[in-house]
C-alpha cells in the first residue's frame, strides 16, 4: 500500500517524516500539545465525547482561562477540533477529537521507507453493508431525510449508500466486507472497528438495554450490553430536521482481536478467540457483523451512526496494524 493512500482525505492516517522540511513546524506544535499531562488528559476526555470548554473545566477542577489555553494548543497541532454550537442560545465552541486516528512519526529514513509497518485504515459508510436482516421496526436515514421505515423487504434500495443513520428492533443485523490485501504481505498484529451505536427505543430510553453481538469472519467475538438509546440532546452532527422524540446519539465502540484475545473499549473480554482464528488472509475480504440475536436477553434492537449523525464524525473505522515482530 502506498504512503499516498493512507493521507488522503478521510483515512484517518497522518504522516510525518523528519526529512520533509514541510512537516517540521507541525513537529514542534505536536510536542508542545504532547509535553502537558493536562492536555492528555483532555484528550482522553474528548475520545469519550465531545464537550464545551466550560464541562473540560468543571471535569478537571481547572479555571477557564486555563483550559481555554490548553485546548488552543491541542488545536493548533490538530489534535483536536472545535466548532461552533448551534444549539442554546449564544455561541459556544463544542470540541471533539480529531480526525485523525493514528499519526506517524517517520524519524529516520526516506518518506517511502517502511511503509509496510503502517497501520491500515479504511472509513466505512454505514450503508454499504453487503447482507442484513432488519425486523419489522427498522429505518435508514440520510442527513438530509428519512428514506425508509418500517419496511424491511427495501433495506437494500440504492439509496441505503447515502445512510448516516439506520435502525433495527427488537433484533437484526448488518454484515460489512474490507478488502483483505492488508493480510497478504505480512502477519497482522491486530483488526479493529470502531463505530457510534445504541439501542434502538421506541422514542428514546436512557434505561434500555441491549445485548449487541460483534462477529469478524462470521467468528463470533463478543457480546456487548450497551445501556440505553439516546436522545435527550442533539448530537453534535445530528441534523437540525431530525425528530425531536427520536434516538440522536450513541457510544463510540471498538472491538478488536489481538493475538492474546478480544477486546472491547480496550479491555480484554474473550481469550477463547485471538487473531489466528479469523483466517484474514483466506477469500479477497475481511467481514464485520453487528447483530442483536432473536434469543438475545436483552432484545433492545440497535442504532448505527454516519459521520453526519451523532456525537462522532466517523463511519466504521476499520484498522489493520502489522506485526512488527514478524
Amino acid at each position: 500500500m502506498d504512503i499516498n493512500e493512507l493521507t488522503q482525505e478521510g483515512s484517518f492516517t497522518k504522516i510525518l517524516n523528519v526529512q520533509n522540511n514541510a512537516d517540521s513546524n507541525e513537529f514542534a506544535l505536536l510536542g508542545r500539545a504532547l509535553s502537558s499531562p493536562i492536555r492528555i488528559e483532555i484528550l482522553k476526555l474528548l475520545m469519550q465525547k465531545p464537550m464545551l470548554l466550560s464541562q473540560i473545566a468543571d471535569k478537571l477542577d481547572l479555571q477557564l482561562s486555563s483550559v481555554a489555553f490548553h485546548l488552543k494548543t491541542l488545536e493548533e497541532a490538530h489534535l483536536i477540533m472545535s466548532e461552533n454550537s448551534t444549539k442554546g442560545k449564544g455561541k459556544l465552541k463544542i470540541y471533539t477529537y480529531s480526525q485523525y486516528k493514528f499519526i506517524v512519526l517517520q524519524l529516520f529514513g526516506v518518506p517511502n521507507e517502511g511503509k509496510k509497518n503502517i497501520p491500515y485504515v479504511l472509513n466505512v459508510p454505514i450503508g454499504d453493508y453487503v447482507d442484513a436482516h432488519f425486523a419489522r421496526a427498522c429505518g435508514i436515514a440520510s442527513e438530509k431525510l428519512l428514506f425508509l421505515e418500517d419496511r424491511p423487504h427495501d433495506i437494500f434500495r440504492p439509496e441505503r449508500h447515502t445512510a448516516q443513520i439506520l435502525w433495527t428492533k427488537p433484533h437484526g443485523f448488518v454484515k460489512y466486507a474490507v478488502p483483505n490485501a492488508y493480510a497478504e504481505t505480512g502477519s497482522v498484529a491486530e483488526v479493529s472497528f470502531s463505530m457510534e451505536l445504541c439501542s434502538e427505543a421506541h422514542g428514546y430510553n436512557a434505561n434500555y438495554p441491549t445485548d449487541v453481538t460483534f462477529y469478524i469472519n462470521d467468528v463470533e467475538l463478543c457480546t456487548w450490553t450497551c445501556p440505553g438509546d439516546f436522545g435527550d440532546r442533539y448530537g453534535k452532527f445530528t441534523p437540525s430536521w431530525w425528530f425531536s422524540e427520536s434516538t440522536k446519539y450513541g457510544l463510540l465502540t471498538n472491538v478488536s482481536v489481538r493475538k492474546n484475545g478480544v477486546y472491547l473499549n480496550g479491555e480484554l473480554v474473550n481469550k477463547r478467540v485471538t487473531i489466528a482464528d479469523l483466517r484474514l488472509s483466506e477469500g479477497n475480504s475481511t467481514t464485520f457483523t453487528i447483530a442483536v440475536k432473536k434469543d438475545a436477553e436483552h432484545l433492545g434492537g440497535f442504532n448505527l451512526f454516519g459521520e453526519k449523525f451523532g456525537d462522532y464524525n466517523q463511519p466504521i473505522v476499520f484498522t489493520a496494524i502489522p506485526d512488527s515482530n514478524a
